[in-house]
Order: C-alpha cells, then sequence, then structure tokens
C-alpha cells in the first residue's frame, strides 16, 4: 500500500461523520477463513453506522495496478460470508488506473450487484491528474496532511452515490457514480431514441447541456446521462442496459418528481466526477462532431437558442 491510501484512511478516521465509526483494514472475514483462502478481503476504511443499520465498505485504489482484484475479493467472499442488505461496497479509483482497468472494475460492480451486494464504483481525486496522484503515493504523511486534500469532498462523493436521490416504482434512482456509468447511459440514449417506441416517448426536446463521448463521437442530453437505477440481484434481463436510465422511466420521472432535476444533475458530473464544462466552439473536432450528431438527432433534439453547452470527460480519462 502506497502512502497515499494510508492517509485516506488516517483523514477518514480523523474526520469521521457524526454518527458514524471509522474502522481500517477492517476483516470481512474471519481470521481463520481468511488462513483457508489465503487471501484476506478487507476493506481500507470501514464507515458504520453507530445504530448498526448501515456498513460502508470503502477501497481506495491509487494506482494503476488493476483494481478489479479487489472488486473480486468481496465478491467471492460472498459465498463463505453473505453481504447483509445494510453492506455497501464502494470501490473509489484515483485517475492514476488507466480507462480500460477502471471500466473493466466499473463493469464488474454489476456483477456484484448481480449476486447481491450492493456496490458502487466512483471517483477518488478526480481533479487530481494521474502524474500528482503518483507523486502524493510516494510522500510522506506529513506531506500529504500538507497537501491540502479536500477529504471531506471525497467523504460526500461516497454518500451522495450511495443514497438514492429518489425512488419511484420500486427502484431506486441514483447519481451516476463513475464515469463510464456516464459514457454508458449516453450510448443507451443513443439507442434507445432510435427505436419507435422510445422516440415516440422522448418526443422532441429542447436541451442545454450535453455530455461528449470522445471515443464514439456521440452526445447526449446531460441530465439523462446523470441518473443511474442500478440493477438488483437476478435483474439483468437486458444485460446491456443494466444499470442504466431508460428513457421511459427518464420521461416519467421528468414530468413527475422535481427532485429529478437538470442542475443538480451537472453540479454532479462537473463536481462530483470531475467533467469539464466547455462550449463547442473551443474545440473545431467537437464543434463538427456536434453539428453531424444534432443532423442525425433532429427528430429529437432542438438546441436551446442561447447554444449548447458541452460536459465531456476529463482529459485524464
Amino acid at each position: 500500500m502506497g502512502q497515499l491510501a494510508r492517509f485516506m484512511q488516517q483523514a477518514f478516521a480523523a474526520q469521521c461523520p457524526r454518527g458514524w465509526t471509522c474502522d481500517s483494514e477492517k476483516r470481512v472475514l474471519s481470521s481463520g477463513m481468511e488462513k483457508l483462502l489465503g487471501y484476506s478481503p478487507r476493506a481500507d476504511v470501514c464507515l458504520e453506522r453507530e445504530d448498526g443499520t448501515r456498513r460502508l465498505w470503502i477501497e481506495f485504489e491509487i494506482s494503476r495496478a488493476d483494481p478489479v482484484a479487489n472488486h473480486a475479493k468481496f465478491a467471492t467472499s460472498h459465498l463463505f460470508k453473505a453481504f447483509e442488505p445494510c453492506d455497501v461496497f464502494v470501490s473509489m479509483v484515483s485517475s492514476h488506473v488507466t480507462r480500460g482497468r477502471r471500466n473493466l472494475a466499473s463493469n464488474t460492480i454489476h456483477l456484484l450487484r448481480h449476486v447481491g451486494i450492493n456496490s458502487f464504483q466512483t471517483v477518488l481525486l478526480p481533479a487530481i491528474e494521474p502524474e500528482r496522484i503518483k507523486r502524493l503515493n510516494h510522500s510522506s504523511l506529513e506531506q500529504l496532511e500538507n497537501s491540502g486534500l479536500d477529504v471531506p469532498a471525497e467523504q460526500e462523493r461516497v454518500f451522495q452515490v450511495v443514497d438514492p436521490v429518489l425512488e419511484s416504482d420500486g427502484h431506486r434512482i441514483h447519481f451516476a457514480s463513475e464515469l463510464f456509468e456516464v459514457v454508458r447511459s449516453l450510448h443507451q440514449w443513443n439507442h434507445q431514441v432510435s427505436g419507435s417506441i422510445a422516440s415516440e416517448q422522448w418526443k422532441r426536446r429542447t436541451v442545454t447541456y450535453f455530455v461528449f463521448d470522445p471515443v464514439s463521437k456521440l452526445f447526449a442530453p446531460s441530465k439523462f446521462c446523470a441518473y443511474v437505477i442500478p440493477n438488483k440481484s437476478k435483474s439483468l434481463d437486458d444485460v446491456s442496459g443494466a444499470g442504466m436510465m431508460d428513457i421511459a422511466t427518464y420521461c416519467k420521472l421528468d414530468q413527475t418528481d422535481r427532485r429529478f432535476d437538470g442542475h443538480r444533475a451537472r453540479v454532479h458530473l462537473t463536481t462530483n466526477l470531475g467533467m469539464t464544462l466547455t462550449q463547442p466552439s473551443d474545440s473545431p473536432s467537437i464543434d463538427r462532431a456536434f453539428a453531424h450528431w444534432c443532423r442525425k438527432n433532429e427528430a429529437s433534439i432542438k438546441v436551446h437558442p442561447s447554444g449548447p453547452k458541452i460536459i465531456r470527460p476529463p482529459d485524464w480519462y
């Protein structure tokens, strides 16, 4: 373990939220079971409500090592001691973990949910570039204490993603917790709106803020991309859309629930996930891609007269 994870353990404990306890290196299984297995599923930090109604098992994934290994440890520990409804696994992944590895870990979260573990993955220190993460990880604890890292913001992000924004028809609606969830939702919108049923539900909407995926050059309304519906155990019938928002649910909530809010969505994407707000004119390639996308989707999208605002992933993603 590098120094940054140790610092986060100490800082989470020192700034433990009121009404919670905080332990480091907390065992998921007994020491005897660890000895039998030959590996030790332990949380970097375990936040537990004092009344015992909730436990957050938090892992800090700092370096380029494959973060999915810890997901697998927690998933397999479930075979020997089932996680309870109050248990939540949270993986916080820094920018120093490469995009492919973090996306693999993000997709594994859906499998953890499928086997009955309430799980989330989110960004750790999203405003900090990979090279600085590397330097911080090799700093002393004293240097880290003086580095100005905003630990309360990291704790707040955990609660922002694990707590539902609202509940509707038996589903818990959450903010997207990870960048790849945002990208998947973007693709979900583009796929669904091309179908006759979803396009009729969506109709034609005026939109100002759009999320941009630099890989596919596609866009989608940012509010749609900012919310997800985490899949539950044994609910992976539509694998491609597992855990994502869908147009039918979006349209219903957009008409009936004020908590389903576009401003909150934008703040979450840019503050909690570190995405960047820009104008198409700032980048000729984005401007061309947006014009092309708008032509293809003119039946569904009308750009607000004030002009489009683009929310894109951070440069390190």
